[in-house]
């Protein structure tokens, strides 16, 4: 199976997932027939108002969460930041209790809040252990940010008991969730999580919308976006009511197939994982395809370079990424991958792979054997 610019196969679902017809359709419906600023005091503004109510209330009621609210964002990184930032500003003496796992739109906080910050370590296999997170609660931490599950390992980290540690301590958990919700189930209602962040592209839905999901009805943040009084003041401009009402059929989808997705798409990456292990190039992988992510494979090629690796995949017809899409194009080496103590070379030679609702078995087959070849004939061009 061979494959072409005119056709590439996607791999890189984790990035952005294509976005299901039926949420485009519901997009340009409301977009078309509720168009009004949900700001405006006249019948068309109350309109669009109360759509995106009820988009809300039907978007939290998917994730289990009741009694909560939603705070509408562009994405999971202007929510990542309006959590952390909107905390760390109001207690300008509080400490943030940062995991070293967290995607960069998390990871800002490391320098703009420098001596306030202390760093959550994560072990060998990239999982946080709960002695080393209360080992570093201090008298005067304020908030605790982690990643749900990671986007470049796919490790998945125990919310639920990470959140209980934290309510014990009287300490807010700020979890980015971009890359669990669609993917598993989700109760955020047991998770004990008081900022739970989300970007619609990730599971099928359009982009520009995100948010924060907060287990309190009204949540108390410092806004970092000023001009407006939208979103209980939290979030200055316009919200976005056909995005959400799109995101909130893309999760509906979801749902509706997430038990088999689940299955189909861990077949899939223990079959790529094992075509990986018996190629002759050696590899290191760090994902777990029965506990992980569904339908993601992180591996590394000692002696690569991720970036040639996904250029030359690239020009045989393979869509795919070294990690992060948001810092792909960085020739630095993966910071998480680092952060599990693997060597600098390890963390260079690190690929991601990522599979969805269309990836197909031929597909993957094609995927592995395309790649051993581009890693073979990079060795012996070393």
């Amino acid at each position: 199976m061979s494959f072409s610019k005119d056709k590439h196969a996607y791999f890189d679902y984790l990035a952005a997932s294509p976005p299901f017809p039926e949420a485009l359709d519901v997009f340009v419906d409301v977009s078309q027939r509720v168009f009004g600023n949900p700001s405006s005091p006249h019948d068309i503004g109350n309109l669009a108002k109360t759509r995106m109510m009820q988009a809300k209330d039907a978007f939290a009621q998917l994730c289990n969460l009741h009694g909560g609210c939603m705070i509408l964002t562009s994405g999971a990184t202007e929510a990542n930041n309006l959590a952390i930032r909107g905390v760390m500003d109001q207690f300008p003496r509080g400490r943030l209790l940062l995991a070293a796992d967290v995607h960069a739109s998390a990871w800002f906080a490391k320098e703009t809040y420098g001596h306030r910050v202390d760093i959550l370590p994560v072990d060998s296999e990239g999982r946080i252990s709960t002695a080393g997170l209360v080992e570093r609660i201090s008298s005067d931490t304020a908030l605790c940010s982690v990643v749900h599950g990671n986007n470049e390992t796919g490790i998945i980290h125990d919310v639920s008991s990470i959140g209980r540690i934290c309510a014990d301590k009287g300490i807010l958990l700020h979890c980015d969730g971009a890359q669990v919700i669609g993917r598993l189930p989700l109760n955020l209602d047991d998770l004990a999580c008081d900022l739970y962040t989300f970007s619609a592209h990730k599971f099928g839905g359009t982009r520009g919308t995100g948010g924060i999901l907060s287990r309190k009805k009204k949540t108390d943040l410092l806004p970092h976006a000023q001009g407006g009084g939208q979103e209980d003041g939290l979030r200055a401009g316009t919200e976005n009511v056909a995005g959400l009402a799109s995101a909130v059929r893309a999760l509906e989808l979801c749902t509706a197939r997430i038990a088999g997705e689940i299955d189909r798409l861990r077949a899939l990456t223990s079959l790529l994982t094992e075509k990986l292990k018996r190629g002759k190039p050696r590899n290191v992988i760090y994902s777990d395809h029965e506990t992980g992510l569904p339908g993601l494979v992180s591996v590394s090629f000692p002696g690569t370079n991720g970036m040639s690796v996904v250029a030359d995949m690239n020009m045989a017809g393979f869509a795919l990424s070294t990690g992060s899409a948001c810092s792909a194009h960085e020739a630095e080496p993966s910071r998480v991958i680092r952060a599990m103590g693997r060597s600098r070379e390890e963390a260079l030679g690190t690929i991601r792979i990522s599979m969805g609702r269309s990836t197909s078995e031929e597909e993957v087959l094609a995927l592995a054997e395309t790649l051993l070849t581009v890693i073979e004939r990079q060795l012996r061009l070393k």
